[in-house]
């Protein structure tokens, strides 16, 4: 750990106690031997389920009523005991999951929406160091805490009191911002040239927003010098976006999973040969319907539990994405297990009438052998049923007609007539809150 590494961390450590040794502990757990970083996430799990069932009153009604105790839970395979948490369960009994330790008005909370549109709150601990796994993936690429960096982002304050005190909590780094949700052309030329002033070593940004901007970059041919990389959060991140984006800036991308229930749960190294969870600190399982494991390389739901947060603990939670492990383990050394990149979620599969289903893993990729020529695509499937495709194309995009009519065959092939399928090529998609949905279901 250099200096100025030390020194943010220690002036840190005054509104987060422990960040010093919670970032040293994640070096260290990182290259731990593998059945030691088992051991270690077991470990927490078991203090995790024995903290719940003694002081948070859902679990510990919900373990009653299903006769089950902490003490049932001595071995790995017994965790498939704990019943699954639903998005609605957590919604509508928020003041059960707030630990007996705690009150919730010293309860941070986090709101989101979601893709379901359905209003969701979570309880943080408001001592947590949920930084730790930000800067322990920024170490993979060669970065620091205090590497300066441009997010394109939302719900940050640009100006005032609240920038300032944010920039303080931050120096010496040096963050630009851009607001993902108010992405006109003169805030992208005021982006662009505070960017050439600093040169942040990272860009981070929703997938959407990243989208957009490398979309005016490459259409003006703007000049800029090129971060170590870009790093993506938020939503998928499709091929045809990775390669327009790393176009456009000149640098590699690293795309990032989380959730607003666990901001972060898996990211890639350099090598990109997939996420590394960060077992250390959040439980990554991959259930079928039935809500039993499946094999590394299948798809399944995602469910998570987070090691690290006992004032609100979240357990198995189901949170709607879809995803699969990776039995491999990457060359670059660390310990820590890997994850495919998650291509959608539950809500993002197009259902045919005799209930076949088009999975969203599958749809975000069928313009990837088209990258080069691709700028956007979505996929709507309306009331009727009936399914269009939108997408836009680069302007130097050749064998446009060839394109739509590859694609339009190898869909058509699986919807089997049941449906029309419809595919125009447009200008412009929109976004939400600067995140671009690949698929949406009316």
């Amino acid at each position: 750990m250099d200096f100025a590494t030390w020194q943010y961390l220690f002036k840190y450590s005054f509104g987060k106690p422990g960040a010093i040794n919670a970032y040293r502990e994640a070096i260290r757990n990182q290259n731990l031997p593998p059945e030691l970083l088992e051991e270690l996430s077991w470990n927490k799990t078991l203090e995790l389920l024995n903290y719940a069932y003694e002081k948070v009153p859902w679990y510990k009604d919900r373990f009653v009523s299903i006769g089950l105790e902490p003490g049932d839970i001595k071995y790995p395979e017994d965790f498939i005991n704990v019943p699954v948490l639903s998005r609605t369960e957590l919604a509508e009994n928020f003041e059960r999951f707030v630990s007996k330790d705690l009150s919730l008005r010293s309860l941070k909370i986090s709101a989101t929406g979601g893709s379901t549109g359905n209003p969701l709150k979570i309880g943080m601990d408001p001592r947590g160091n949920r930084e730790v796994p930000k800067w322990q993936m920024l170490s993979w690429w060669g970065l620091t805490p205090v590497s300066n960096m441009a997010s394109i982002y939302r719900g940050v304050p640009v100006k005032g009191i609240k920038k300032m005190t944010i920039d303080f909590i931050n120096w010496p780094q040096k963050t630009l911002r851009l607001d993902a949700t108010n992405i006109t052309e003169e805030n992208i030329k005021l982006f662009i040239r505070s960017y050439n002033k600093h040169n942040p070593s990272v860009i981070h940004g929703y997938v959407g927003a990243l989208d957009v901007l490398s979309d005016y970059i490459i259409e003006h041919k703007v000049k800029l010098k090129p971060p170590k990389v870009i790093w993506s959060t938020a939503s998928p991140i499709s091929e045809v976006q990775e390669v327009k984006i790393r176009r456009a800036f000149d640098a590699p991308v690293c795309d990032q999973y989380g959730c607003s229930e666990i901001f972060f749960v898996a990211a890639e190294c350099p090598n990109k040969q997939g996420l590394h969870i960060f077992s250390d600190s959040v439980k990554v399982e991959i259930l079928n319907e039935g809500n039993q494991p499946v094999p590394a390389g299948t798809y399944g739901k995602i469910v998570l539990t987070n090691l690290n947060d006992y004032s609100f603990p979240i357990i198995r939670y189901e949170n709607g994405d879809m995803g699969r492990l990776l039995n491999k383990k990457c060359s670059c050394g660390l310990s820590l297990p890997l994850m495919d990149k998650v291509k959608g979620r539950i809500s993002d599969n197009i259902i045919l009438p005799d209930g076949t289903v088009l999975a969203g893993e599958y749809l975000t990729t069928i313009f990837d052998d088209y990258a080069s020529s691709v700028k956007q695509f979505q996929i709507i499937q309306h009331k009727s049923s009936d399914i269009t495709l939108n997408v836009v194309f680069n302007n130097s995009a050749e064998n446009v007609t060839e394109i739509i009519s590859k694609v339009k065959n190898e869909l058509s092939n699986r919807i089997n007539g049941q449906v029309q399928l419809r595919i125009n090529v447009v200008a412009t998609i929109s976004e939400l809150r600067g995140k671009l949905q690949f698929i949406v279901r009316e």
